[in-house]
């Protein structure tokens, strides 16, 4: 290890055992690297310095010559483009102040108003761009270490030397040494004096830049400040907390409108709509009612005159059969015992057969009771007229023939059967027209729903109206919501770093939005069921339709049941002809009447059926045109409700 610290301060001592070394090469060679150190710093600094000077004087010169505030924030406000492309100019050392102008430029609220505002002092920024003399600063401290170390240095190795000299015991050789280490030991304090000069010489070099950078930055920033008009963040927010108030409140005074205006819109348009809809089914009605009237009067004279001509009829042939046997009863009042016996039997006979009579027509009475009430009273009262007058003539009638009886039995049988037959007949047609009442019926409905069409068009073309109406007031206030978004947007990014409050109206914007969204979604709920119900309407036209080809083959087989009927009825007449003549000239009557009452109401039906199928024709063409224009308009609207709530997610 003593070899080792030996070999160490041989080799010092050749570097600092000389006494000029320190004040000729290691102090020059400081104070030279100070200087460079310097020169270096000037060189990097002074390009910042030129392009600060250059916006300083732009800045001047668009803040005009008049020193009041206010025209300096106008002249300012005039010449803002000639400052922004200044500023943003790209030059040498201009790198740091562009970026600063662009990070201050963030805080302008709108550099369209008069005065510009801002909401952040522009020292923050450009304070920051500033060239930092980092270097000097660290070689400063540096070379003070430095000289300090070689100070040391130096006065060990003139340690080690002095003690070497003073081993010996000659006094000169001790001497010597002696005063070596003192000339060694006081040219080694040079490189202290050295380092302690060359750090204050760096210290003022750096004083001195520092200087310069900050009087041209406060220079730069006093005269953006005189331009623009400083706002607080905190004053700013409660202007758009003031502005978010105001469109809440318009936003609610809109919706509570726009609601109102739609229902009334709707309503009105409905009720056009439906007005038509109600003229037909008051007409439909009108004319059932007086078609029943016709049909049930026409039924009721016919059933009327014809029983009455067949009751006359039978009254006549019975008068004139109770003339003869009153003469045969007074011819053959002696005929005894056996001949009263003969008598009490044919009138039992003959009460029977009117006892079957008397049935017979009470089920004709039944049969047509379906027809109404007016027709079972009317047909009651007749069949209790019939059974008074024939127990009135039976009492008088006890004495007739069993030839007469016999022969009147046959005839009333015949008339039974036919007025069975009839009375089938008659019930069938009255049930086929029932039938067929019910199917125009249908029609009708169906005609009057087609009719509808027009008003439904109308409803259609008014809803689609003002719901554009509404859609352009939609877009138009999320347009303003939109730019009040971006300003309360920037406003949040300017005041990041001095208050939380913008996010406040943030969250204001976003509520409004949402409630905004929830406004308008009854109105696509609202046209939703509008097209839900066009969609059924629709499906009952078609089922509408369907039923055209079953009321055609009704009325077919009701023209096949009547050509049936009329057969019969003649083939009938012509048996009654046979035997009654009278009977059968008012049962061809009756049935005359009954074919041309039937044959008028077939008639109505058949032109009531053809308008119907007419009007229902041209309503379907009608409402297939406003379902299709509801059905486009309900689409576009979702449509943009869908993109208003992506919008809004964004």
């Amino acid at each position: 290890m003593d070899l080792i610290l030996q070999l160490l301060l041989q080799g010092l001592e050749l570097i600092f055992g000389v006494p000029w070394v320190a004040p000729l090469l290691i102090a020059p060679a400081m104070f030279g690297w100070a200087g460079y150190l310097w020169i270096v710093a000037r060189r990097r600094t002074q390009p910042y310095l030129n392009a600060a000077k250059a916006r300083v004087r732009v800045l001047e010169t668009a803040l005009g010559d008049d020193p009041d505030p206010i025209a300096e924030r106008q002249a300012f406000s005039a010449n803002y483009g000639d400052v922004a492309g200044a500023l943003n100019a790209d030059a040498p050392g201009a790198p740091g102040i562009v970026l600063a102008w662009r990070e201050f430029h963030e805080s302008i609220v709108d550099e369209t108003e008069s005065p510009i505002r801002n909401t952040a002092r522009p020292t923050a920024f450009f304070y920051r761009a500033a060239p930092k003399q980092v270097r000097l600063a660290f070689w400063s401290n540096v070379l003070v270490g430095i000289g300090l170390v070689l100070t040391f240095l130096g006065l060990i190795v003139a340690l080690h030397k002095a003690s070497s000299g003073m081993a010996g015991t000659d006094p000169a050789v001790m001497q010597a040494s002696l005063r070596g280490l003192l000339v060694v030991a006081g040219a080694k304090f040079f490189t202290s004096v050295a380092g302690v000069g060359s750090s204050v010489m760096l210290r003022f070099a750096e004083s001195g830049l520092q200087k310069k950078t900050n009087a041209i930055n406060e220079a730069l920033c006093t005269l953006l400040e005189r331009g623009m008009l400083y706002v607080p963040p905190q004053r700013l927010a409660v202007e758009q907390l003031d502005v978010m108030r105001e469109q809440r409140d318009q936003l609610k005074a809109f919706n509570t409108d726009f609601a109102l205006q739609l229902s009334e819109r709707m309503g009105a348009q409905f009720q056009q709509a439906i007005a038509p809809v109600t003229a037909s089914l008051g007409q439909l009605n009108d004319n059932m009612s007086t078609m029943s009237q016709g049909l049930g009067q026409g039924a009721a004279k016919a059933i009327e005159e014809a029983s009455g001509g067949e009751l006359r009829a039978l009254g006549q042939t019975l008068s004139t059969l109770g003339e003869r046997l009153d003469a045969l009863s007074s011819s053959v009042g002696s005929s005894g015992e056996d001949a009263a016996r003969q008598i009490r039997a044919a009138g039992a006979d003959f009460a029977q057969a009117a006892t079957d009579i008397r049935e017979a027509f009470d089920r004709l009475t039944g049969q047509v009771d379906g027809m109404g009430e007016r027709f079972s009273s009317q047909g009651e009262a007749m069949a209790q007229a019939q059974s008074d007058s024939l127990e009135r003539m039976l009492s008088g009638l006890e004495s007739a023939q069993t030839k007469s009886a016999n022969a009147i039995a046959d005839a009333v049988s015949r008339l039974q059967g036919a007025g069975v037959s009839a009375a089938e007949t008659l019930q069938k047609e009255v049930s086929e027209a029932m039938a067929a009442g019910v199917a125009a019926s249908q029609e009708t409905f169906r005609a009057a729903l087609e009719e509808s069409g027009e008003g439904l068009r109308g409803v259609a073309a008014g809803l689609a109206k003002a719901v554009s109406d509404a859609a352009g007031e939609i877009d138009r206030a999320a347009q303003g919501f939109a730019r009040s978004g971006e300003n309360a947007v920037r406003t949040a990014e300017a005041m990041e770093g001095v208050t939380g409050q913008a996010k406040t109206v943030a969250i204001s914007i976003g509520d409004a939005s949402k409630g905004f969204a929830a406004a308008a979604a009854p109105v696509a709920q609202s046209v939703q069921a509008i097209n839900d119900a066009a969609g059924r309407i629709v499906r009952s036209l078609e089922a509408n339709q369907q039923m055209d080809a079953q009321t055609v083959q009704s009325l077919r087989d009701l023209a096949e049941g009547i050509r049936e009927t009329q057969e019969s009825a003649t083939k009938a007449w012509t048996e009654y002809r046979a035997r009654f003549e009278g009977v059968d000239k008012s049962l061809e009557k009756t049935t005359v009447q009954l074919g041309e009452t039937l044959e008028g109401t077939f008639g109505e039906f058949k032109r009531f059926a053809q308008d119907t199928d007419r009007e229902l024709a041209s309503a379907v063409g009608k409402l297939s045109g406003a379902l299709t224009a509801i059905e486009e308009y309900a689409e576009s609207l979702n449509a943009y409700v869908e993109a208003n709530g992506q919008a809004e997610a964004a």
